[in-house]
């Protein structure tokens, strides 16, 4: 048998190679078509559901907006302020105790034993003075003194000489010897004499009371300290000369009692009479923040400054560990009754008119009522209102001049914005 020769049929090559090569890519290419049209239609399907549906929203909306003209207006509500009210105030802290210690002698300045920011005790001595002048004065008047005593010793030795001389006068005139003349020289005599001895006697207590004054001054060359507390000056040194009751003269020394201070505030007219003795009130420092320092209401004046309408208060604060300094500046803290019927609404509600202050509500029928108000104290974005409100009213923030009164509204809570 003999084997075909491919060469020998060139026909029947050319037909069998061009009809089995493009059989695969004629399916894939259908797939692929036809993938793209099922997406398009896809995207077109879902285009329109989004047309439509926004076509609705706006026929909706305008449907609403056809079925209600009602102007929205934020709202916040009537707040009743708390039945206690912190009130944080300055205050000014001083001594408990402070006076200036002057000279009550002349002299010069013996020695002093005791500086600022020394602590002293009550009756410590604090320095010593020469008065060499009032020693002299001393002996001069010891000694007028005693002179005084010796005459009045004489004075009374010539009494009893005119009162024995009156006697014998006397006894001569009952008997008819003596004249009248000589029985009233007789009395006026022994009268003189008498009052003689009684200026004698005046003299004397005079003296002695010199000498008393003397010896009073003579102590006060000892200076000592009044009460216990810590010296804040010293203005001489050792061999000045002191001057005592000079108006013009320095302080020998100053002394503060600062185991207690006393700490004065100033409370507002509005809480004046919720604050009474025995009131706990705290005070701190803006340096030291988070420490707080006991401290009680002492007293108050009992009367309103009629320039800054306040009432001064004083606080006692404890200070054994003089953590605290006179003349600093703290905050004392008051927990007062707050004043009855007290309303707290946002600056922005009120609106003032001609005839006062209002706010605008919105009653429960969805309508604007505009009420007149009384105004307490404004804190900016939140002001007091005494007369007016009860507290829970629903609020106009910012109403304007053309939201009329019984204008019906749709409210929005400013807590939803």
């Amino acid at each position: 048998m003999s084997t075909p020769n491919p060469a020998s049929h060139p026909a029947h090559a050319a037909h069998e190679g061009p009809e089995a090569a493009p059989a695969r890519p004629s399916f894939l290419r259908l797939a692929l078509l036809a993938v793209l049209a099922l997406a398009a239609l896809s995207a077109l399907g879902v285009a329109g559901v989004r047309a439509r549906n926004k076509q609705l929203t706006d026929r909706t909306e305008v449907a609403e907006a056809a079925r209600s003209d009602r102007p929205r207006v934020l709202t916040a509500i009537a707040e009743r302020a708390p039945s206690r009210v912190e009130q944080v105030l300055p205050g000014t802290a001083s001594p408990l105790r402070e006076t200036a210690v002057y000279a009550r002698t002349s002299g010069y300045l013996r020695r002093w034993l005791v500086d600022i920011g020394d602590q002293v005790k009550e009756g410590q001595l604090l320095a010593e003075i020469e008065t060499p002048e009032v020693d002299a004065q001393l002996l001069q008047a010891r000694a007028s003194v005693t002179e005084s005593i010796a005459t009045r010793d004489r004075n009374r030795a010539s009494a009893e000489l005119a009162r024995l001389n009156l006697v014998r006068v006397r006894q001569t005139f009952e008997t008819g010897v003596g004249s009248r003349q000589e029985m009233d020289e007789a009395e006026a005599a022994l009268k003189v004499a008498q009052a003689t001895v009684r200026l004698s006697e005046a003299t004397i207590r005079a003296g002695e009371a010199n000498v008393k004054r003397l010896e009073d001054l003579q102590q006060f060359q000892k200076v000592i300290a009044p009460f216990g507390g810590v010296i804040t000056a010293r203005n001489y040194d050792s061999g000045a000369l002191v001057v005592a009751d000079s108006s013009v003269g320095r302080e020998m020394f100053h002394l503060a009692q600062i185991d207690t201070l006393r700490v004065f505030a100033d409370i507002p007219q509005t809480f004046a009479t919720a604050v009474h003795a025995g009131q706990s009130a705290p005070v701190s420092r803006r340096e030291v923040p988070g420490r707080e320092y006991k401290g009680a209401v002492a007293r108050t004046t009992n009367s309103v400054n009629v320039q800054t309408r306040t009432l001064r208060v004083e606080v006692d604060v404890p200070n054994q560990d003089h953590a605290l300094l006179p003349g600093m500046y703290l905050q004392v803290k008051f927990q007062l009754d707050a004043p009855v019927n007290v309303v707290r609404v946002p600056g922005a509600a009120v609106v003032i008119r001609a005839e006062g202050a209002k706010v605008a509500v919105v009653e429960s029928t969805g309508k604007v009522g505009y009420r007149a108000v009384k105004l307490g104290r404004d804190y900016g974005t939140v002001v007091e209102v005494t007369e007016g409100l009860v507290g829970g009213e629903k609020l106009v923030v910012r109403p304007g001049d053309d939201l009329a009164e019984g204008t019906e509204v749709e409210p929005v809570a400013a807590s939803d914005r």
